[in-house]
């Protein structure tokens, strides 16, 4: 049987260094190049909340979260096994506060997803955090809007007697709106003060700033093509199925139970333009629980229009990650949708990929 499985060298557990901006996107500059600043950051499509911080939703995702909201009209969505052995996290990312659709059940805010999207200044939505992702607020004066401190005033209680509370809230952009200012939440991105000091007077206080792409957007070349389905093994229960749409040129997400990951809003099957892959070596934190995840390189498997790359990533200059060939030429990522989970050699966790007759084949 030929398997991807994601087995690194330990190279121990460091925070996303980024050359190309800092933590919450200190070096994010403003717009000199009109083309560039409407782009969106999470796409590399037209922007259509230029200047506008993205919000990033954590929502549960264990066996008991039945239905997800939200999920099949986010842009970017990440996965991975973020506690324990069994159930995996997700964040669900939108362009602006604006654009987040009802969503839920909304879940402990994760570090590693703030650490992902730390220059793309993203407004986190959250029901409480772990230590780990309030440490990283703390530190980065980073102010969530949480139902624990908002309450009902801007989230809905779903759940019925007996059923757990970290899977019964639902919030939207147009319940949180009103409340973004009383909780200190400023919705446009902000540019550093070097960025400010570089541009003319003119432009400086008037532009919508500019915040880094989260990937190398652009048309990839050269991919193998034949593969028609992949599944992600996070865990002995816990995996997430990709089948490739010929007719919309997308992929289809499943349950680890095979079933659509369907949207509770629309009841539409999740569908994303990119499936990527990031292979990390991961490591238990101190408390003998959470996993965390080396950002600094790695390898992976990059799915995109029927075609599969096999690929190397860090954080890149000109976006969040760059993205490589396995031979070390720069790859570019198709502007759209994305997928992307982060993997290890946690509880043998392996990337599966198959042809369309159901038979088992390699990224290279």
């Amino acid at each position: 049987m030929k398997k991807l499985v994601p087995v690194l060298a330990a190279l121990g557990l460091a925070a996303l260094t980024l050359t190309g901006c800092t933590l919450f996107g200190q070096q994010a500059g403003t717009a000199a190049d009109a083309e560039t600043a409407a782009l969106d950051p999470l796409t590399g499509e037209t922007a259509r909340w230029p200047g506008q911080r993205p919000a990033a939703v954590f929502i549960d995702n264990s066996p008991d979260a039945a239905r997800q909201w939200g999920i099949g009209e986010a842009t970017v969505v990440f996965e991975a096994l973020t506690e324990g052995d069994t159930s995996t996290s997700l964040c669900l990312v939108y362009p602006a506060l604006e654009a987040v659709p009802q969503v839920g059940p909304v879940a402990q805010a994760r570090d590693l997803y703030l650490q992902l999207l730390s220059c793309q200044q993203v407004v986190p939505i959250q029901r409480g955090a772990t230590i780990y992702a309030a440490n990283f607020q703390d530190l980065y004066d980073t102010s969530p809007l949480d139902a624990l401190s908002v309450g009902l005033k801007g989230f809905t209680y779903e759940g019925v007697w007996g059923q757990p509370d970290q899977i019964s809230w639902t919030t939207s952009g147009a319940d949180l709106l009103p409340l973004a200012d009383s909780s200190g939440v400023s919705l446009a991105a902000r540019a550093s003060a070097d960025s400010l000091a570089e541009s003319s007077d003119s432009t400086s206080q008037e532009d919508p700033v500019t915040l880094p792409p989260l990937l190398p957007f652009g048309e990839p070349a050269n991919g193998k093509t034949g593969v028609s389905s992949a599944e992600l093994i996070f865990s002995a229960s816990s995996s997430t199925g990709f089948t490739y749409d010929q007719g919309t040129n997308q992929y289809l997400m499943s349950r680890s139970d095979g079933t659509p990951q369907a949207d509770a809003n629309t009841g539409a099957q999740a569908a994303f333009d990119n499936v990527l892959i990031l292979y990390s070596a991961p490591s238990l934190r101190d408390d003998g629980y959470s996993w965390g995840y080396d950002l600094t390189m790695g390898a992976g498997v990059y799915l995109s229009g029927g075609s599969v790359w096999s690929i190397l990533w860090m954080p890149g200059t000109d976006s969040t990650l760059a993205i490589y060939n396995s031979d070390g030429t720069a790859l570019n990522i198709q502007p759209g949708t994305s997928y992307i989970a982060l993997m290890g050699s946690v509880a043998s966790q392996e990337v599966v990929l198959r042809d369309s007759h159901g038979s088992e084949m390699t990224a290279g």
